[in-house]
């Protein structure tokens, strides 16, 4: 039976709701549930699967999370239990880089494209990426705390300390002018990248999330395809030495990819905020996930989405272990559903 109940915990509201749990098991992040898929080449990443695709009929969580005053804890949709630290790293001092592959994807813009008063789909995510993290160290009591929940999760690199560095640091964009075409497969995303690299053209850093947004009707391969089997997803490769972290972003006014009423500028920041925290505390896919596989942001996927208090853009909430933990430099009480029940939180 289906049981809701609110309670106080650390000053935050908590909400149980009754979820599927997935039955899915995964040893070592090879495969084995929809959230991860394989490369034309063998390599493994982490992949956002569209909302129709995961969602069961007899679902209830909603997917707009209700409005309430202060931090919300809800319970995870997918995966088994808490998220377990497998000892991989994680980003310290992240930043986060935007390439767009051509105008056609970076200047779009008008009725269903962008919102918020955006002009274009570029200056609509570089607010948001800006904004995404307040530079603070996390605490329940900011309402801007979207990001920085992850903290809870830097445990062998600190995932950035405010005031000593920003939280997440917004280092800019590329506007590429390569020829839209109908195909591309990871591993030349990773060439692209390399090329990009190569040329100067874009900063190489092993502690920068780079976001690759492709244009409409330019399809991403996997062994699976983007706007069929996933809406997005992150990986790393090597470049001179250096592991990069990346993430691929299909222009998403495709049906397994859109939510009614939501542009795709919208969805672009909720698959966005989903990648950029998962690259963040798990850049190798051996660091964080839980008993079945299931990366943070995997657990709380498609449902409770909300706006964020700094700017209003769409985003996912992230998955928080909770309670009083030493991470990131500094010690500080994260929301759960009860002691060692974590849940996915809405900042605000």
């Amino acid at each position: 039976m289906n049981r809701r109940s609110m309670a106080w915990v650390y000053g935050v509201t908590v909400v149980t709701i009754a979820c599927l749990a997935t039955s899915a098991r995964m040893s070592g992040q090879p495969g084995g549930h929809p959230f991860v898929d394989h490369s034309d080449n063998g390599e493994t990443v982490h992949v956002l699967p569209g909302p129709a695709s995961v969602r069961s009929p007899h679902d209830t969580s909603p997917t707009l999370a209700p409005r309430v005053p202060g931090l919300s804890v809800y319970a995870a949709s997918y995966g088994s239990g808490q998220l377990r630290n497998h000892g991989g790293p994680q980003i310290a001092n992240a930043g986060f880089f935007a390439v767009y592959w051509n105008g056609s994807v970076a200047n779009a813009g008008g009725k269903g494209i962008t919102s918020l008063g955006y002009a274009t789909l570029q200056s609509q995510l570089s607010d948001f990426t800006r904004l995404f993290s307040d530079n603070i160290n996390y605490t329940s009591s900011d309402p801007g705390a979207d990001y920085t929940v992850v903290q809870q999760y830097g445990v062998r690199n600190n995932i950035s300390s405010a005031p000593l560095s920003p939280v997440l640091t917004t280092l800019g964009y590329y506007i590429d002018s390569r020829a839209s075409q109908s195909s591309i497969s990871d591993s030349s995303v990773r060439s692209y990248l390399a090329s990009l690299f190569q040329s100067g053209a874009v900063p190489v850093s092993a502690n920068v999330v780079y976001g690759v947004y492709f244009p409409p009707g330019m399809k991403v391969t996997l062994q699976g395809q983007s706007c069929v089997s996933f809406c997005g997803y992150h990986g790393h490769f090597t470049y001179a030495g250096k592991d990069i972290k990346y993430a691929s972003f299909p222009y998403l006014n495709c049906s397994a990819c859109m939510l009614s009423g939501f542009s795709v500028a919208d969805m672009l920041t909720i698959v966005t905020s989903h990648e950029i925290r998962e690259a963040v505390t798990d850049p190798d896919l051996n660091a964080w996930y839980d008993n079945a596989g299931y990366e943070a942001d995997d657990k709380c996927a498609w449902h409770n989405l909300y706006q964020t208090q700094n700017g209003g853009f769409w985003v996912q909430p992230e998955y928080s272990n909770g309670g009083t933990v030493t991470a990131s430099g500094f010690t500080a009480t994260y929301p759960q559903m009860s002691a060692g029940t974590g849940g996915c939180v809405v900042a605000k």
